[in-house]
């Protein structure tokens, strides 16, 4: 659980327990174990199966979506072409509009009491990404006043959790745009020139594909079915290669020179234990003489540390609202 501030907290599931059934005093622990962190509200990406809400609510807690999926504004679905290029309109900076490399991107146009304001992104299935500025521009906002941009971000975001996002990224420059939906940093580590490695960790194969199934089922908070076609997916994609040991796997992906570590996981029940390093040597001894440089992405503190022995180093960070978040509320009592 890490605190946001005096209030809040954020809390992380450390397994997706499909199946997984508390007795009444299991439940009890739970709640008064959270109930003691002292924190009025806890945000939490709940597994698939309402996990935490059923248990919880059962013991009078308040669970809500953390963000409230309603667009209070009426929108209508538009291109950056349709914007009224005759009208001076500023950016979320108050700067003039930049309409450079925008071309990809899909938004709203937000009614504002006799005003309007515009809100663009680039859909990417699961997330939406929101990157006004570089050379690869994912999203913008445009109005009158920046008020007006505001306004428009907040009702960007509430329209992603309607459209039932997992996530959205911002750039941190629009930090006091979205600070009031608790983002997470989010760091992007590169490395240049991976070196080879003495690991113990080997490339999927017949014999550990149903382990490779049951670590994806867990981490990915699917079924088997799921797992199985995910799996197969990557395995017909010449651009995916799988690597796994007992506890956990990696996922590498190759694009042109670079190399990507897509996911890497190791169970709770064998962290501590090296497992992480080990997967990272295996996916770096991979991509060496392969790929120039190896990018991630990582928003907790102690990967972070584990990726920067190994010469990863920090090159951009964004923020990242989780969409997908509960807001669990202690009965008064407590």
């Amino acid at each position: 659980m890490l605190p946001i501030s005096d209030e809040t907290a954020r809390a992380f599931l450390r397994c997706s327990p499909r199946n997984l059934r508390l007795d009444d005093e299991s439940a009890r622990r739970l709640s008064e174990s959270l109930a003691g962190a002292g924190f009025s509200s806890i945000l939490v990406q709940d597994n698939k199966s309402r996990f935490l809400e059923r248990v919880l609510s059962a013991e009078e807690w308040t669970v809500k979506k953390a963000i409230d999926p309603r667009v209070e504004r009426r929108y209508t679905l538009v291109a950056t072409s349709d914007l009224p290029l005759e009208e001076d309109l500023i950016d979320h900076s108050g700067k003039p509009l930049d309409l450079t490399n925008t071309g990809h991107m899909v938004g709203l146009e937000l009614g504002l009491d006799g005003r309007k304001a515009w809100a663009f992104y680039s859909d990417e299935g699961d997330a939406a990404r929101v990157l006004p500025s570089g050379d690869r521009r994912t999203g913008m906002f445009a109005g009158f006043s920046e008020e007006d941009t505001q306004l428009a971000a907040d009702q960007l975001v509430r329209f992603f959790a309607t459209a039932k996002k997992s996530w959205a990224v911002f750039s941190a420059d629009l930090g006091p745009m979205v600070r009031q939906f608790q983002p997470t940093l989010t760091y992007r580590m590169e490395l240049d020139s991976p070196q080879k490695y003495e690991h113990s960790v080997n490339p999927l194969s017949r014999g550990t594909r149903g382990e490779v199934l049951a670590l994806f089922s867990e981490y990915y908070d699917e079924g088997r079915l799921a797992a199985h076609l995910r799996l197969r997916k990557m395995m017909t994609d010449r651009a995916y290669s799988v690597f796994v040991t007992k506890g956990g796997f990696v996922i590498v992906r190759r694009d042109g020179n670079s190399g990507l570590i897509y996911d890497i996981y190791v169970t709770p029940s064998d962290q501590e234990r090296g497992i992480g390093s080990e997967l990272m040597k295996c996916a770096l001894d991979f991509l060496s003489g392969r790929v120039d440089k190896v990018y991630l992405h990582t928003s907790y503190p102690r990967a972070k540390r584990l990726y920067e022995k190994f010469g990863f180093r920090v090159v951009s960070s964004h923020l990242v609202i989780r969409l997908d978040e509960v807001s669990l509320t202690p009965p008064p009592s407590r």
